[in-house]
């Protein structure tokens, strides 16, 4: 060997020559074990040997990569850089053969490793192609997880990493939420538009056969007298169809409920039997409470009997129920309507004018608003025609 080895390079085909001459030096050293270690051969004392070189020196010149040895001869990694002042080997290798400690290291640390000790690596399931294989596989499956940085500029220089939100199932459970509240409102919406009050107002815009109101009830156009009172029309309505086998399964479960014998009443009066509907609801009011809604009903009933029969009695009696649901509810849009209406058919025109302009003050759907005008401009003009008449009477 010569002082020319490059440290960078792999270890040569010199190693087994190195080897044997580490042997050799041992073996020698071995031999002077019992001689005082204070003086060297040549009667040099104690203290003058140089002192030991670190590990890193005797794996650099041999071709290992550059290290640094710490306290229990673990190598790290450092700059060969670092160590240009090393001795050479010639130096290192005559003072493993005056040092034991040396060349007991350098035995230790080039050597070979024992049949034993390779039949236990081998024996290890790590070593094994297949677990080498296995864990490649579960490590490529193992999702990835992406992070991103929060507030850089802290005391440690970097704060831990946050997992980031997942945009996926924040979008899915918006998603579910909106279609939870769309079917929420959709089911609430469904059964207010088939509720059978609804569907019978529905059925008088359909065909509005008299000129009373119902509640809840759009503006429709009063179709002609087509019909016989009591008797069945040409064509019923699908919704009343609807709204009555509604009201008669309720009835089955509760026969004397208020309220469904209200309805009933009311499908009666759009049927155009009033018998029935009138001892329903007088029966009703006799037993309380009284409300305004059934003082409705039973004029619309009332009154559209007398006109039917003619009967002056019934036409009065619905006034009466009217001025009695006023009392009431006197912002009722609809008894308010009803009550003009019937105090016209009674003759009290001015009443009617004094009732209609309340009625144009509370209501506020436009078409039965321009009903109202309608019929206030109509009656304006005949109690002018009257007292023109009258004024040329006299």
């Amino acid at each position: 060997m010569n002082d020319e080895s490059n440290p960078s390079s792999p270890l040569n085909p010199q190693e087994d020559a190195l080897k044997q001459a580490l042997d050799e030096l041992i073996q020698v050293r071995s031999s002077r074990a019992e001689t005082p270690y204070g003086d060297d051969e040549t009667g040099a004392p104690a203290g003058t040997v140089e002192p030991c070189p670190e590990l890193g020196a005797w794996l650099e010149l041999f071709g290992g990569e550059a290290v640094e040895a710490d306290a229990v001869g673990t190598a790290k990694h450092s700059n060969a850089a670092n160590l240009t002042a090393a001795p050479t080997l010639d130096a290192l290798l005559a003072h493993a053969a005056e040092c034991p400690a040396c060349a007991e290291r350098l035995r230790t640390t080039f050597a070979d490793a024992s049949p034993q000790e390779s039949l236990e690596v081998a024996n290890l399931s790590s070593s094994s192609p297949d677990w080498q294989g296995k864990l490649a596989a579960q490590l490529a499956a193992t999702p990835r997880l992406t992070l991103y940085p929060v507030q850089r500029n802290r005391a440690a220089g970097k704060t831990p990493a946050v997992r980031r939100p997942r945009h996926f199932y924040l979008w899915a459970g918006v998603g579910l939420a909106a279609s939870l509240l769309l079917a929420v409102a959709l089911t609430a919406w469904w059964r207010l538009a088939n509720t059978p009050e609804q569907m019978l107002a529905e059925a008088y815009t359909h065909d509005r056969i008299f000129d009373l109101r119902i509640p809840g009830a759009a503006f429709a156009d009063v179709t002609p007298e087509a019909h016989l009172r009591g008797g069945a029309t040409v064509s019923e309505p699908a919704r009343l169809q609807e709204a009555r086998a509604d009201i008669e399964r309720h009835l089955e479960s509760a026969p004397e409920d208020p309220h469904w014998l209200q309805l009933e009443a009311r499908s009666d009066v759009l049927e155009e039997k009033f018998d029935p509907a009138i001892d329903i609801l007088d029966r009703l009011l006799a037993a309380g409470p009284v409300t305004s809604g059934l003082l409705l009903d039973d004029a619309s009933a009332y009154f559209q009997r007398g006109v039917a029969t003619g009967s002056e009695n019934d036409r009065a009696t619905a006034l009466e129920r009217l001025r009695h649901a006023d009392e009431l509810a006197p912002d009722d849009p609809v008894v308010l309507f009803n009550e003009a209406v019937v105090m016209e058919d009674r003759g009290q025109a001015m009443n009617a004018v004094e009732t209609w302009n309340r009625f144009l003050h509370f209501e506020r759907d436009a078409r039965w608003l321009a009903d109202g005008h309608r019929r206030l401009h109509a009656l304006e003009l005949k109690l002018n025609q009257l007292k023109t008449h009258q004024g040329g009477l006299e």
